[in-house]
């Protein structure tokens, strides 16, 4: 077998050891319900129900977050064969998308080795990410950022691709993944989409030519269904997005050009760190200290220096990082975690270039591998001890306790009753979609209104907040005598109130 043919013996032998690491991570809390089942997949989840079973088809999909400005449909489409399949079974969908995160790891794998012909940066890295606890190399939720990670791998294939061998096809499909990403993920993926109308500026000998149409269209086809919602409905999202600019919202704290500069640092860094090193922002600086005096060095061997600065892949990822950067600290509202849900994997592919240079060096090697040795070891994730395991009951917005309330509720065969649902997020779309899958497979009647049997499921029960929000009082109007009250783990309560006449 030839020295460099990919399928050898340690390649499959470093997948296979990757795939268990993932299987033995990602698998077990999904499997046994200990999965997040939260506001955004109750919502999504219902809408997809309603497209399968009811026709409800749509031309967008759930909101940015900012009012009139919507996703486009495909998140939905995306799960509407996982819904109809797993027979609208919440767990089977989050099974799914764990074995997603296992394959998003073998596809880091398969990136890297493809990328940098180097079996062990490849191996290192992705077991690196198969064992992480940061869900963005390895996305397990069900909630469409999770299709980023697995996007941006596919992203960087057609970009190698490009920058190698510029057949029209990779441009296409380059426009494709691009927009695709910005479906996923609204605010990295925005990032994605302009810094590619950028690229033809900056590497003009591969981008600026006519095949670039061909990435315009791509995208175009993406956003197509947003325009005629937009057209239909008098250009709703388009208002909503010049509103937005002219004058936003500022939620968080408001900071100055240079808070935000520091607070921003802070974050890449903290996004660095566990990408790497679990977190450890202190290891983080000094790799980083070492990749600086790794490329001052570099510098002196001027063919190997050329030869880095001519790595396109590499200065496309710097690029857009430090794009990122700036666009973010330009930016004044506060950053959640899923607006940057890209840039871990990014961290990684920039890691194994620079890793891959470094093994070119003589006597490198040995220095190289046993970095990559300690970045393995230190990122070990316990929870390969025990991988079923799990010490903790769930908190509220985990299924396996939702669904313990359904059990509850359903096992009672009521007919004429209401349910009345208190969450602090106001709308409780979990619940709403769990009543609505248990009615369909005839589990339970849909609860009915003004009925005189009333249950109340409450949430965050220890808080009280029901009580000083003027919900319980609202819902009983103080004529309703508690027949039975019971506690579920997660902080979850039933109460089954019966109205006085």
């Amino acid at each position: 077998m030839k020295k460099n043919n990919f399928w050898n013996r340690w390649d499959w032998l470093g997948l296979s050891i990757v795939f268990i690491v993932a299987v033995l991570i990602k698998l077990p809390h999904n499997s046994q319900g200990f999965f997040a089942f939260a506001y955004d997949q109750g919502r999504d989840l219902l809408a997809v129900a309603r497209i399968i079973y009811e026709g409800h088809f749509t031309l967008i999909g759930p909101t940015t977050g900012l009012q009139g400005i919507f996703y486009g449909p495909w998140w939905y489409y995306f799960l509407s064969p996982l819904l109809y399949l797993s027979g609208g079974d919440p767990q089977k969908v989050s099974i799914f998308f764990a074995v997603l995160g296992i394959f998003t790891t073998l596809g880091i794998y398969f990136f890297i080795k493809y990328s940098t012909k180097s079996i062990p940066i490849a191996f290192g890295l992705s077991l690196i990410a198969a064992m992480s606890s940061t869900w963005m190399l390895g996305p397990t939720l069900i909630w469409s950022p999770s299709l980023v990670p697995p996007l941006m791998i596919i992203y960087f294939y057609i970009l190698q691709k490009i920058f190698l061998n510029s057949r029209p096809i990779y441009y296409f499909l380059f426009g494709i993944t691009a927009f695709l990403i910005s479906e996923a993920g609204a605010a990295f993926g925005l990032m994605v989409v302009m810094f590619l109308f950028l690229t033809p500026l900056i590497f003009q000998k591969s981008f600026f030519k006519k095949e670039f149409l061909l990435t315009l269209l791509g995208g175009s086809l993406i956003v197509f269904p947003r325009f005629l919602f937009d057209l239909r409905h008098n250009f709703l999202i388009s208002k909503s997005v010049f509103s937005y600019i002219k004058q936003a919202n500022i939620y968080g704290e408001h900071l100055t050009y240079f808070q935000r500069f520091i607070q921003r640092s802070d974050l890449f860094l903290g996004f660095f760190s566990w990408s790497i090193v679990k977190g450890n922002k202190i290891i983080a600086i000094f790799i980083i200290v070492l990749i600086v005096v790794f490329l001052f060095y570099l510098y002196k061997n001027r063919k190997l220096f050329t030869k880095l600065a001519n790595d396109k892949l590499l200065i496309y990822l710097l690029l857009f990082v430090s794009f990122l950067f700036l666009a973010f600290t330009i930016f004044k509202d506060r950053i959640w975690d899923h607006y940057l849900v890209g840039l871990p994997l990014i961290f990684v592919v920039i890691i194994s270039r620079i890793m891959s240079f470094a093994s070119q060096f003589k006597n490198a090697k040995i220095p190289l591998y046993t970095i990559i040795i300690f970045l393995v070891i230190f990122n070990f994730n316990t929870q390969l001890f025990s991988p079923f395991k799990i010490n903790w009951l769930g908190g509220d917005a985990d299924y396996i306790n939702q669904k313990k309330v359904m059990d509850y509720i359903s096992s009672k065969h009521l007919e004429n009753y209401s349910v009345f649902k208190y969450s602090p997020a106001i709308f409780d779309y979990p619940f709403d979609y769990l009543f609505y899958w248990y009615e369909r497979r005839g589990l339970l009647e849909i609860p009915k209104d003004n009925q005189r049997l009333i249950y109340l499921v409450i949430r965050e029960e220890s808080s009280k907040k029901y009580y000083k929000s003027g919900w319980y009082g609202d819902k009983t109007k103080d004529k309703t005598v508690v027949l039975e009250r019971k506690k579920f783990p997660g902080d979850l309560v039933v109460e089954k109130h019966l109205k006085n006449d």
